[in-house]
């Protein structure tokens, strides 16, 4: 399985929320890579931000209050993006060829 996002980026809005918390982390990127968003950003599962909320508490005990804060806030701002830049995978992408199914052009994206 060849992964979609790491060949074409992503959606700025999402990269954009990332880089702001990080920054937010002094960059430090493991309590977003690591913690109870861990399927978000590590994964790039960004239709599971409403499931991290859910289970936040349960995967958030080795994070001071201050990265929770921010954890937490990645994710709320991830739920108020449109669903097809949340979802912005192609459905029939055949995890093997991501030259094949470009973004959608009404996107823009951003590569790290």
């Amino acid at each position: 399985m060849i992964c979609w996002y790491c060949h074409w980026g992503w959606p700025k809005a999402i990269h954009d929320i990332y880089n702001h918390a990080t920054l937010k982390l002094n960059g430090n990127t493991d309590p977003l890579n690591y913690g109870p968003a861990h399927i978000v950003w590590e994964d790039e599962n960004f239709d599971s931000a409403q499931w991290c909320l859910d289970n936040f508490d349960k995967y958030s005990k080795d994070l001071s209050e201050k990265d929770k804060e921010i954890v937490r806030w990645s994710l709320e701002q991830l739920l108020l993006l449109p669903d097809n830049v949340i979802n912005s995978e192609p459905d029939d992408y055949d995890g093997e060829n991501p030259e094949n199914y470009p973004p959608p052009e009404n996107i823009e994206w951003s590569k790290p």
